[in-house]
């Protein structure tokens, strides 16, 4: 058992790790965003990494943001924000988003910087 939070993002960096190559900072020179993925090497040799500060991501319109044991997550169909504390809530059952206002908009402002960060279009 692991206690340790992965990603999808985190795939290329574990590979790239384990290939032994360094992704380039530019393709037809054309500069790309950094790897936000961290190697999950460490992981699958039983160590510790420091994890992701913030995990964001998009698909067909549905976002969300996880900070430490907060996840937000926005679903296209319903149209607003749900809050989730993970530490006491596992299985995303308790919306706390109209009890703590001030968290939710901290998140959701997180998450649209990311988005206009790496060039997400947003409605």
């Amino acid at each position: 058992i692991c206690r340790e939070v992965g990603h999808i993002i985190d795939v290329l960096p574990t590979f790239g790790e384990l290939a032994g190559i360094t992704p380039p900072d530019s393709f037809e020179k054309n500069l790309l965003l950094p790897i936000e993925g961290k190697s999950l090497v460490p992981i699958l040799e039983g160590k510790h990494r420091k994890g992701h500060e913030n995990l964001f991501w998009e698909y067909t319109g549905n976002r969300a943001i996880r900070t430490g044991d907060w996840k937000m997550v926005w679903v296209k169909r319903v149209q607003e924000w749900e809050l989730y504390n993970l530490s006491t809530d596992q299985t995303e059952t308790l919306n706390m988003a109209s009890e703590l206002p001030q968290k939710k908009e901290e998140m959701a402002a997180e998450w649209f910087d990311w988005a206009r960060y790496t060039g997400l279009k947003t409605k």
